[in-house]
């Protein structure tokens, strides 16, 4: 009889556990930061440490790396892309991060203009480097010793904690995204064409931002007004990109408005509160429309277009889910942290945790996709005759299917270091 190969087989036993994560954490590379990113980081946390009510500071954290993560985006604003809409008090050029008129969805009305929304692969490695960044400083603020550096597949990310006297070592899969970026805005004249000899105003189209260089760019920021009980839309100003290769322009402009104007930040948290509230439960009113993932407009306008092949186009689809909220991401993920426990946890030496990091936890599909899987524990049965825990030799290791699911919100962990380290 021929010798079975397959996954029990002796010629596909597991790797040496140790010799494995060894290797992995070899490979490992410190993050780079660039001096204007790190100084925004410090401005946005020294402005939350300031604020007195804690119960809100995990949303402002979250929300402040929405900011972070903008600043990135807004690096790379071109002449192509922006929307002209003609609607309100005067006319403006916006370049949206979504696929609708930023300034129509005040008023409940969807106005298709394709996002200049990054790629996803593109929008992975940002948020993963800008994460570990912002989440390198928030350690240091509580006087921890944590080192991040960029790991190699299958480790995304691996926190090195070097003021333990036993090594502790945590290796995340990453998952994150911005709830919203706000669009960017700039004031223009009234556009016109020629109709029979006569000049005529236009009404929303897609258009160039031809004078971009150099012209005074602003942050699009929905402001409630309580008194009358609406949302309006007010341009705070960001700075100037004076041309291609200027990518940290925005980063500067952050800083600077967040030293001069107290309102913008004051302004933008009641903004991504309320926003985060309407993408959990799925309250389809503004600024519900502002959030990745939102879906389908409702209800959708007689002229939305549709997509090349079938249904109708979105104004933010899954693909650009919150956090760690998208399923497919939820998936990958545990099987990441299975196969990162499984390779090496029961060979290792040191103290070595797996788990998932992110921005914003999964507020849709925790319950549905991860609930059920966070307290599992497991080991290995070579023998494949195990059927009840007290089949198991007494000795036998167990080990935490994830030991921590963490975000700037909430820490979910079945490990006391995880628990403390990201308790903020």
């Amino acid at each position: 009889m021929p010798e079975q190969i397959g996954p029990f087989s002796s010629t596909n036993s597991p790797p040496d556990g140790d010799t494995w994560i060894k290797e992995i954490l070899s490979r490992t590379k410190p993050f780079h930061s660039e001096k204007v990113e790190q100084s925004l980081i410090i401005k946005l946390l020294d402005e939350i440490s300031l604020r007195p009510d804690i119960r809100e500071k995990s949303l402002h954290l979250a929300a402040a790396f929405d900011l972070l993560v903008a600043a990135e985006y807004y690096g790379s604003v071109a002449h192509v892309g922006w929307v002209y809409c003609p609607e309100g008090e005067s006319p403006l050029l916006l370049y949206p991060y979504i696929n609708a008129c930023s300034r129509c969805l005040l008023k409940d009305q969807f106005v298709f203009h394709k996002a200049n929304k990054p790629q996803s692969g593109s929008i992975g490695a940002t948020t993963s480097r800008l994460l570990a960044l912002f989440l390198a400083e928030m350690f240091h603020r509580k006087g921890l010793s944590i080192e991040i550096k960029r790991g190699t597949e299958p480790v995304d990310l691996i926190f090195q904690d070097q003021s333990s006297d036993v090594e502790v070592v945590f290796f995340a899969e990453v998952k994150a995204a911005p709830l919203c970026t706000l669009p960017l805005a700039v004031r223009t004249q009234e556009l016109t064409e020629e109709r029979d000899y006569l000049t005529e105003t236009v009404s929303h189209r897609a258009t160039d931002h031809t004078g971009l260089y150099g012209s005074e760019i602003g942050i699009y920021l929905p402001i409630y007004k309580q008194d009358e009980n609406i949302w309006d839309g007010r341009i705070f100003p960001l700075g100037i990109k004076k041309e291609k290769n200027d990518t940290a322009w925005a980063y500067n402009g952050l800083l600077n408005l967040l030293n001069s104007d107290p309102t913008f930040l004051e302004s933008y948290f009641r903004f991504w509160e309320d926003a985060f509230e309407c993408y959990g439960t799925r309250k389809k009113n503004f600024p519900y429309w502002f959030t990745n993932a939102c879906g389908a407009p409702d209800p959708r306008p007689d002229d939305w277009p549709k997509r090349p092949r079938i249904g109708y186009e979105t104004i933010s689809d899954g693909k650009t889910s919150v956090g760690m909220d998208r399923t497919d991401d939820l998936k990958k993920a545990t099987y990441q942290v299975l196969k990162i426990g499984a390779e090496g946890k029961p060979a290792y030496n040191c103290d070595y945790k797996v788990g998932i990091v992110t921005n914003i936890p999964a507020v849709r599909h925790f319950e549905a996709y991860m609930s059920a899987l966070k307290d599992i524990i497991w080991t290995r049965d070579e023998s494949g005759a195990v059927r009840r825990a007290n089949d198991l030799p007494p000795d036998t290791r167990l080990f935490n299917l994830v030991d921590g699911i963490v975000s700037l919100i909430e820490a979910s962990a079945r490990d006391e270091w995880i628990r403390s380290t990201f308790t903020f």
